[in-house]
């Protein structure tokens, strides 16, 4: 068993960088001074976030309104002994509530390619003493394993819209990036084959715009006898027929669709909701072929 990181050690190593303010824009203002410890009241604990940027602080402070869904989501459906997966964990705000919710005999695994927001997710693992419930892999998921450029949108931590092989954001607006990794990228079918990871009964994804390729990396998991129960995932306009067609192929059906704050402000000024980035989840339908035999309980 490994150790635990010290909080306190890691928190007085942490060095302020330059922020931003939305999802929307790289440029913000910089901290002032030390990271600021954030305190969170949620329904199931108390979280700790160390924000380094007013983007970390943002996000921390929004944990229940942003996506006022995915926390109802979490908080009726993931209990004690799960296993959940937090695709494009960013700074870890819901792989943390997974956390509280899965208890100390479930398992967390969250997956963050941008190297700053998984520093981050990690010290904030650190500082809720959750190392023995979540693992962090800072891994690009994919539909196969190869070496990918993965553009960076931002060098903000915090930030998202940053892309594994393409250069468009996840409203499909063209961007250059702020500097290009070359990373390693690997599906979940074949994390899961290797006994990387646990198979999961959760799973949320939300990488702005890469979600058909991450789900036909998982083709295999979710067909299996041991698939998740149900599986949230971001859908942007470009997104919705691949997405609806492979979950359909794996014997998945859509119980319900929710919108981000932002997204709700969209609709109130008249956008078309097909336009609208919104996160639906999906339930696997015991009546598809594919889902006779044992499953998770």
């Amino acid at each position: 068993m490994t150790s635990k990181p010290q909080a306190p050690n890691i928190i007085r190593r942490i060095v302020g960088v330059v922020s931003r303010l939305t999802d929307n824009r790289r440029s913000g203002a910089p901290t002032n001074g030390a990271p600021r410890l954030i305190d969170v009241a949620t329904p199931h604990g108390n979280l700790r976030f160390v924000a380094t940027s007013e983007m970390e602080q943002w996000r921390a402070t929004s944990l229940l309104h942003k996506e006022a869904g995915t926390v109802a989501w979490i908080s009726r459906s993931v209990g004690p002994g799960d296993v959940f997966y937090d695709v494009g964990a960013n700074i870890g705000i819901y792989s943390l509530l997974a956390a509280l919710r899965v208890g100390p005999a479930g398992r967390v695994f969250a997956f963050e390619p941008h190297l700053l927001n998984c520093s981050s997710l990690l010290r904030n693992i650190a500082s809720n003493s959750f190392g023995e419930r979540i693992t962090t892999l800072c891994v690009a998921l994919h539909q196969d394993e190869q070496m990918l450029p993965f553009n960076y949108f931002s060098l903000t931590s915090g930030s998202s819209m940053s892309q594994l092989d393409r250069l468009k954001d996840g409203d499909d607006r063209a961007f250059t990036p702020e500097a290009v990794e070359l990373k390693q990228a690997t599906s979940v079918d074949r994390l899961v084959e290797a006994g990387a990871i646990l198979p999961p009964t959760h799973i949320k994804i939300d990488v702005d715009g890469n979600e058909p390729l991450i789900l036909a990396g998982m083709r295999r998991l979710l067909t299996d006898v041991l698939a998740p129960r149900e599986v949230q995932v971001e859908v942007n306009a470009g997104c919705i027929d691949r997405i609806a067609s492979t979950m359909s192929d794996c014997g998945f059906e859509r119980i319900e669709r929710h919108d981000t704050a932002a997204g709700l402000e969209r609709l109130r000024t008249g956008s078309d909701p097909a336009t609208v980035a919104h996160n639906l989840i999906y339930r696997r339908s015991p009546q598809h072929p594919a889902n006779q035999g044992t499953q998770h309980v």
